[in-house]
């Protein structure tokens, strides 16, 4: 019985003729087999399922392609072209740099390259995410990289080229993998289609077009969930049911409750197309691609190709945008894409959509809140650096009375002050707060009060543990945990839970490496329980209470040690 293989691994181009989407690619390549001239060194970069990994190996069938027949490289049907395509050819080497990123593995490479080729004429190595490799590996791989043995060829894939260090930038030819166009795609699928005896609408392809943008892989995949069900014809609503999706009416509808100020109505139309089985996440998608529609029949006077929609919805959407603004519809639109950024990492995503209805409905910016009446932000005074309190409170004498003292500074809002005291508790001299409180405000740019920092800490603690996961799936753990704060000195971390601190101190070289790279400094990694944090915060509060009604008392200045 032969085995089932994934619609995008059976239909993989075994020539380069049948490489989709990428012919400013293939050309290149083509010219350069053919005049013997291809490079020791290639960069393939690119989105998700482009076809890099792909061309890589028709790259490496191709220098080693022993048909000389006379025809074009490679040919695909002799044995080394077979055994590439196979996975079993000794002289094509395939490294996932997400888990082999150490220095110790790019070692193993350096030394296996000296040896030749076993069965082909080159040995290709075919590092794939190579953005995933850490700095001491790039360092190891750059001199092999730059003068490699002639037998040997490098092909470097990744979806982050900005993450690769110049040095290695500058020793590969770098090729750039574009989005395959909507068109390119629905051919493809309905060529596949054929091929299955799979009947498909013109409607349906372009829908999973849409939903794939411009990845091959992507688009097969989808076509080939549609395809699983059984159905011998394929429309567009059977699309829509599969993806999870809904008409275009439910976003027309969507829109003019929010138009109307109409919030229940809102709500009970999201909660109903949920009960109905469609994904909270898709809906986001599709109702910012809405308001992308608007935009477009605002300024364009025949947006039929664009749209890829009826011409009745199309007078459907005319009517609907004349009645918007155009600078409600971009604001609509922030506020859904940072909506949709947020609930990739949040099991509550119904709970961000209703967030985002209420404030497009109330025509507020992306987390603005109404002020409370009576509540007044206070904005901080310039602080100084520890070395002048010091000298200011050295030359003004302990003879200087309570009346010329300069005033208490007050914090830049409760969430602000909250946070200092948590990375400064009370054992420290007010000219170290003054200093640690300084470099916060250095370090999180452009802050007026808590909230923005906030959101700063939270971004950089995001993008640490989405590399963290890649490197090491088991550190999800990571997710458990928020930036409380940082200093010169240190970083801290509340947990919810004594596994959750046990498993980031086992960790502690990699996380601190992590926030290295995105801070430029190395800084001390500090992990508490959340209830202990916040005893401590009670605690020093206490502290400076006494201390506060001490100085009125005493009529001198104290200090907590």
């Amino acid at each position: 019985m032969q085995q089932y293989r994934a619609l995008y691994r059976e239909n993989r181009p075994e020539v380069f003729s049948e490489v989709v989407g990428q012919e400013h690619i293939v050309k290149i390549l083509r010219h350069q087999i053919a005049t013997n001239t291809v490079s020791h060194a290639y960069l393939f970069c690119g989105t998700r399922g482009t076809g890099k990994t792909t061309t890589a190996r028709l790259l490496a069938k191709a220098v080693n392609c022993t048909d000389d027949s006379g025809g074009e490289k490679p040919c695909g049907v002799c044995e080394n072209c077979r055994a590439i395509a196979e996975g079993r050819f000794i002289d094509c080497i395939e490294i996932d740099a997400a888990s082999n990123n150490g220095v110790d593995s790019i070692r193993e490479l350096r030394e296996s390259v000296n040896y030749p080729p076993s069965v082909g004429r080159k040995k290709v190595y075919i590092i794939d995410e190579v953005h995933m490799l850490s700095n001491s590996a790039f360092n190891a791989l750059l001199k092999t990289l730059e003068e490699p043995p002639a037998h040997v060829m490098f092909i470097l894939a990744t979806t982050n080229p900005e993450k690769l260090p110049q040095t290695v930038l500058s020793r590969c030819m770098r090729m750039d993998f574009r989005r395959v166009p909507a068109g390119q795609i629905q051919e493809n699928m309905r060529r596949i289609c054929h091929k299955h005896g799979v009947e498909i609408t013109d409607d349906a392809l372009a829908l999973l077009a849409a939903n794939a943008d411009g990845s091959i892989r992507d688009s097969l995949s989808l076509l080939e969930q549609c395809m699983s069900s059984g159905e011998t014809r394929l429309d567009r609503d059977l699309v829509l049911e599969f993806l999870g999706a809904v008409s275009e009416e439910f976003y027309i509808d969507l829109t003019e409750k929010v138009l109307t100020h109409n919030i229940s109505d809102a709500f009970l139309l999201l909660d109903q197309a949920i009960r109905e089985g469609s994904d909270v996440r898709q809906l986001m998608r599709d109702w910012m691609a809405h308001y992308r529609s608007l935009l477009i029949t605002k300024f364009v006077r025949d947006p039929q190709d664009m749209l890829n929609l009826s011409l009745e919805n199309i007078e459907k959407l005319k009517r609907q945008a004349d009645r918007i603004e155009t600078d409600e519809i971009n604001r609509s639109i922030v506020t859904l894409a940072r909506t949709i950024n947020d609930a990739r990492y949040s099991p509550q995503a119904r709970i961000l959509m209703e967030v985002a209805i209420v404030t497009i409905a109330s025509g507020l910016e992306y987390g603005q809140a109404a002020e409370k009446p009576g509540r007044r932000t206070v904005q901080a005074p310039p602080l100084r650096p520890a070395q002048q309190f010091q000298s200011d409170q050295q030359s003004a004498g302990r003879q200087r009375s309570q009346a010329e003292r300069p005033p208490a500074k007050e914090p830049a809002s409760v969430e602000c002050a909250e946070q200092n005291a948590a990375m400064h508790p009370a054992v420290q001299s007010p000219a170290e707060q003054s200093a640690a409180a300084g470099y916060a405000e250095a370090a999180v740019p452009e802050t007026v009060d808590g909230r923005q920092s906030r959101e700063q800490l939270d971004d950089l603690w995001r993008d640490a543990f989405e590399e963290a996961e890649q490197i090491k799936p088991s550190l999800n753990v990571m997710r458990r945990a928020h930036l409380a704060g940082m200093n010169a000195r240190e970083f801290k971390l509340l947990v919810d839970s004594s596994f959750a601190q046990a498993r980031l101190e086992s960790e502690r070289d990699l996380i601190c490496g992590l926030m290295e790279k995105r801070t430029g400094r190395r800084m001390k990694m500090v992990v508490r329980m959340e209830e202990d944090d916040q005893q401590d915060r009670q605690e020093a509060r206490s502290l400076e209470d006494i201390a506060r009604q001490a100085e009125k008392v005493l009529g001198h200045k104290v200090e907590i040690k």
